[in-house]
């Protein structure tokens, strides 16, 4: 290894030097924080070992250097010290040390500890290394494009990949969370692909659409007679997902009484269908997604906190659209491609101004709703190119509480009141199910209508109910 040693006492640098040259290691000498610090400008070290205290300082400062992530390779740090006290070893392995000794050392205890740091360094490299032949593999197999269909190009978005990437070869339990129409199931399902249980099942389960009396059924399944309809033997989603992924859509949906039965499916790793009492082992990898706070659903005692913890092991957050504009042009490109294959419209394209209308929207519904407003400008217009004009764009609303409003410049010309009146209606009621995720009583609330005068409403205007 390249080390470099910081110490004032110029003797004990000296010893220290030939002794890790003895080694077989390279060894430069510094005195003082400053001289210490130009080697690190200067050259790449593997590892540091300085004195805590310093003519013009503290060893901390080179350390804080060291790790800060400005270097590269990153180099360890041992920090010695004739003043050793339980306090400074705390505060030095917080800070990031790797290693704290308190002089005087004996060599062989030092050359234990920086065999270990050797060690260490070798299986990080040797990970690396491995991490980089794995994703060559996921490339030459055509697995990369499950994180490609995530679209974007912006820091935000690489970041999420690169998580996604890295934990999808451990079965580690994923807490997928962001507003309504980010993602949250590309990412799931891109999780599951990336996995060493790509070629098992993924089954989907959305927690907002399953009836509270029917949600046990659905994800353990029932025996036969088990209630009044219970004509046979039914598996749940658990069991049919045996060996593969389960992904909880909308987990905050989840009702109070069933939570502690999926939180023992997390703790124990099985499964007891409805009307039995013989536990069923199952090996499945959870992935769970809310676009709703837990931790305030927690605090609100609306979800249980034990069950909160075991979901979010790792926890991936996927920013708005609105946070992302950056993305436009690419998440168009994207979705253009999908929608023209869709409605044999293929080489469709948008024009830089039409972006530049849409960088302007807020984009409550993110990539749905996005998505939702492309397709719906293919099918108005014949022109292989979108314009501004063919979209239907949105004017923010005076009062924060509301959804957004259509610009009363676009409505449909020379109508009259009342399908201009009905033309505002149906746009409404589409951004309030864009909006909720299409959830009809979250879409209610939004429009501050009962749930039966929205549907009464859908039907007359013939907006589908799916």
């Amino acid at each position: 290894m390249k080390i470099l040693v910081v110490d004032d006492n110029t003797s004990l640098a000296r010893g220290l030097k030939t002794f890790l040259t003895g080694e077989g290691h390279a060894a430069e000498l510094a005195h003082t924080v400053k001289q210490g610090l130009d080697f690190l400008e200067a050259q790449a070290f593997d590892l540091i070992i300085t004195d805590l205290r310093l003519p013009d300082g503290e060893g901390i400062q080179i350390m804080q250097k060291a790790r800060d992530g400005s270097l590269e390779p990153m180099p360890e740090v041992i920090l010695m010290t004739a003043f050793g006290s339980v306090e400074s070893a705390v505060t030095a392995m917080r800070l990031g040390a790797s290693d704290y000794l308190t002089k005087p050392v004996s060599l062989e205890e030092f050359s234990f500890r920086i065999k270990k740091i050797e060690q260490f360094r070798q299986l990080g490299n040797q990970k690396q290394r491995l991490e980089r032949q794995c994703e060559n593999l996921l490339e030459a197999a055509g697995f990369t494009q499950a994180v490609d269909d995530i679209a974007g190009e912006s820091r935000e978005i690489a970041e999420v990949k690169q998580m996604i990437r890295r934990v999808a070869a451990y079965p580690t339990t994923v807490l997928i969370t962001g507003e309504t129409g980010v993602g949250k199931e590309v990412a799931a399902k891109a999780i599951h692909t990336l996995s060493p249980r790509q070629h098992a099942p993924y089954v989907r389960v959305n927690c907002a659409s399953i009836p509270e009396t029917l949600f046990e059924s659905e994800l353990f399944g029932h025996e036969k007679g088990a209630f009044t309809d219970a004509r046979q033997r039914r598996i749940g989603s658990f069991e049919a997902a045996d060996g593969g992924t389960v992904f909880l859509d909308e987990v905050g949906e989840v009702p109070m009484s069933l939570q502690a039965k999926l939180l023992r499916v997390l703790q124990e790793k099985e499964i007891t269908r409805l009307g039995s009492s013989k536990p069923i082992a199952i090996d499945v990898r959870i992935i769970a997604a809310t676009n709703r706070n837990l931790g305030e659903m927690v605090a609100a005692g609306n979800f249980r906190e034990d069950l909160l913890y075991r979901l979010s092991v790792v926890n991936i957050h996927l920013p708005p659209l609105r946070q992302r504009l950056a993305d436009l042009p690419v998440l168009c490109q994207t979705l253009l491609h999908n929608i023209g294959n869709d409605l044999g419209r293929p080489d469709l394209a948008i024009s830089e101004s039409a972006l530049q209308a849409l960088k302007q929207q807020s984009w409550p519904g993110n990539i749905r709703q996005l998505k939702n407003a492309l397709e719906r400008a293919v099918v108005m217009t014949d022109s292989r190119v979108l314009e501004p004009a063919s979209f239907v764009l949105q004017a923010k609303s005076a009062c924060a509480d509301t959804i957004d409003t259509p610009v009363a410049g676009d409505r449909p010309a020379n109508q009259g009141l009342a399908a201009s009146l009905e033309y505002l209606e149906r746009g409404l009621i589409e951004t309030a199910l864009s909006e909720s995720g299409g959830i009809k009583s979250r879409a209610a609330e939004i429009l501050k209508i009962p749930r039966t005068q929205l549907l009464y409403r859908m039907k007359r205007l013939g907006i589908a109910d799916d």
